[in-house]
């Protein structure tokens, strides 16, 4: 949620800022400003619209020329998109510039008491507080007065802040909210997310909470706030540009859509030998417990991740003879059952920075509950504090509705489940391994479905382009699948889309369905298909037109439905992935079919830093 960049050197701030902002504009795109300096005056540009918008109104009115800088790209939470309300926000004197992500949760009592000094607030968002609170407690010392003005906020953010009498320095915090430092040759640089870094610097240094760092040209200096030195162990950045490269897609979401063989592949990478699985990550778990310790698995995630998370509770309670129960992490932080050392709970993120899984994860930890991160990003909150992480794989995933990330969640938690059955006596007799060999098999069957369905997929999107209405329909892991597809139809396409567990439908849902109203019948689960082939009739007798999805060599949903669309059998338990491809495929013709810009999606944003 929002993005931040920052760059301190010899080459032309704002040519980086504005290259560092696209690269994060997944992360917010609503409106976007940047702040340069030229060592004597500071100068700031703000735009309502996406960072392209913020450029031509720098190429039409140019301001001056600087190699320091700081940016920012909003996804609004405080005011709505306004040039006004985007950053960076300054004080009344123009002497304190403020780029911020997160959430200042006291900041209605701080605007009171500033109020109450006249201070005069322009914007309606929370952020405006910290450019007024550098103002009041300023100290002549640039640096003491952030330490000044740290305490008195309370949230979770990431601030970017520049200062007229410090102009050759940009000072950077991170509390609960990720900002990261690039080391460039008398240089540095500022991002949220490595993707804004990429071009410049392989080196990197994430700020950690009650740190400072302050950038300059000639040297990056990290401190605690109490002012002790850190000597930054810096890592390396593993991806590479080729990764956020469009190369010939036009959008990042067809990209990554394609690149789901590659990635379940890296997903199962080293983790398969033998007929076992092995994780390296997680040797240490059972080194110290035993599987039978664990009386519950709680798996938590929010939207695509808590889809995932509902395959892996139906495989797990395949497997396992312990209660497993997946839970939306907004709803576990505040709302749970009893929680205790026996309890085993697994957050899924795939950004490891999402607010809420972050204060479930807390909320487990509290309990004493033994933590699992299963996440895309190793440097991330959720995968610093949880007791173990699992690694995706996935790589940069710069479109905001999430694809590759669904697909490589479930993957890590079939390996996970099998992992644990390996150890554990609180396991059903059930032989893994033919779900192993199928694993195997996975990037090749995931690449043959795309092969099979695309072109299918294009021409059924156009018969959605005059629909309202759209309707899902599943039993047992293809409900699951119904809800995940849904949720994309939402997201990129803005259809009114419903998944309904296919029994369900005659107990009320039924009043919905008029002639002509599209349905999908996912039906990739074969001991349920004759029970959801009635589910069908019974659409039909009210004219719905429905699309089937279901297994090659399947005649009997064939028989019934108006269009059918055949995918290449897996393992029962690899079909929520194998038939994600369709809908994911679906969602995205279905969204540039209207004319819609698929990647960014309006009122969204990839990452939600706040709760």
């Amino acid at each position: 949620m929002s993005g931040i960049v920052g760059y301190v050197g010899n080459r032309s701030s704002q040519e980086i800022l504005i290259h560092g902002l696209k690269n994060l504009e997944y992360r917010g795109y609503d409106s976007a400003g940047i702040a340069v300096s030229n060592e004597k005056t500071i100068e700031v540009r703000r735009e309502k619209g996406q960072i392209q918008d913020l450029e031509a109104s720098l190429q039409l009115d140019p301001i001056l020329k600087g190699n320091l800088g700081i940016g920012h790209t909003r996804w609004a939470s405080h005011g709505t998109p306004s040039v006004t309300n985007s950053h960076p926000l300054s004080d009344t004197n123009g002497k304190y510039f403020v780029v911020h992500n997160g959430i200042i949760e006291n900041y209605r009592e701080l605007r009171k008491g500033l109020v109450a000094d006249g201070v005069d607030f322009q914007t309606d968002t929370d952020t405006e507080v910290i450019p007024h609170l550098l103002a009041k407690y300023d100290t002549g010392n640039y640096l003491d007065t952030v330490r000044q003005v740290l305490p008195l906020l309370k949230g979770s953010f990431a601030l970017a802040i520049m200062c007229s009498t410090y102009p050759n320095t940009i000072i950077a915090i991170s509390q609960e909210n990720p900002l990261i430092v690039g080391f460039g040759l008398k240089e540095g640089f500022l991002a949220s997310d490595i993707s804004a870094l990429l071009p410049y610097t392989k080196e990197i240094y994430p700020i950690k909470n009650n740190e400072i760092a302050m950038l300059t040209s000639e040297r990056i200096t990290i401190e605690t706030l109490d002012g002790e030195p850190i000597h930054p162990k810096k890592v390396l950045i593993e991806w590479d540009q080729e990764e956020i490269d469009l190369h010939e897609y036009d959008y990042f979401m067809l990209k990554e859509i394609m690149e789901q063989p590659k990635t379940i592949k890296k997903t199962l990478e080293g983790k398969i030998k033998n007929s076992h699985v092995r994780i390296a990550e997680l040797e240490p778990l059972l080194n110290q417990y035993e599987f039978h310790h664990f009386e519950k698995i709680d798996i938590v995630g929010n939207g695509t991740s808590y889809h995932s998370g509902m395959v892996g509770k139906k495989v797990m309670e395949q497997l396992f003879r312990i209660p497993v129960e997946v839970h939306i992490s907004s709803e576990f932080s505040n709302e749970h059952g009893h929680l205790s050392n026996r309890n085993l709970v697994i957050v899924l993120s795939q950004s490891g920075e999402t607010a809420d899984s972050l204060s479930a994860l807390k909320e487990a930890k509290r309990n004493d509950c033994v933590t699992i991160a299963i996440t895309n990003k190793k440097r991330s909150n959720i995968a610093r504090i949880a007791d173990y992480m699992l690694l995706t794989n996935a790589g940069p995933e710069l479109a905001v509705a999430a694809t590759k990330a669904y697909t490589s969640q479930i993957t890590s938690l079939i390996l996970l489940t099998i992992f644990l059955s390996q150890h554990s006596d609180k396991t059903n007799a059930y032989d893994y391994t033919e779900l192993l060999d199928a694993l195997v098999q996975l990037p090749d069957v995931v690449e043959q479905t795309l092969i099979m369905t695309q072109d299918a997929i294009d021409s059924f999107a156009q018969v959605t382009n005059d629909q309202d209405h759209l309707f899902l329909i599943g039993r047992g892991l293809d409900y699951v699948l119904a809800l995940e597809g849904a949720l994309k139809l939402q997201e990129v396409a803005y259809l009114h889309a419903d998944a309904y567990a296919a029994g369900e439908v005659k107990h009320g849902t039924m009043a919905l369905i008029t002639p002509g109203v599209p349905v999908i019948a996912l039906a990739t689960q074969a001991h349920l298909r004759g029970k959801l082939v009635s589910n069908i009739r019974e659409l039909k007798t009210r004219e719905a037109f429905v699309v089937g999805v279901t297994t090659v060599g399947d005649d009997a949903v064939g028989e019934v439905v108006d269009q059918v669309l055949y995918i290449p059998e897996a393992h029962p338990y690899l079909m929520p992935i194998v038939a994600a491809i369709p809908l994911q495929l679906l969602a995205y013709y279905a969204g540039t079919v209207r004319g819609y810009n698929v990647d960014r999606p309006r009122n969204l944003a990839k990452s939600l830093t706040v709760e």
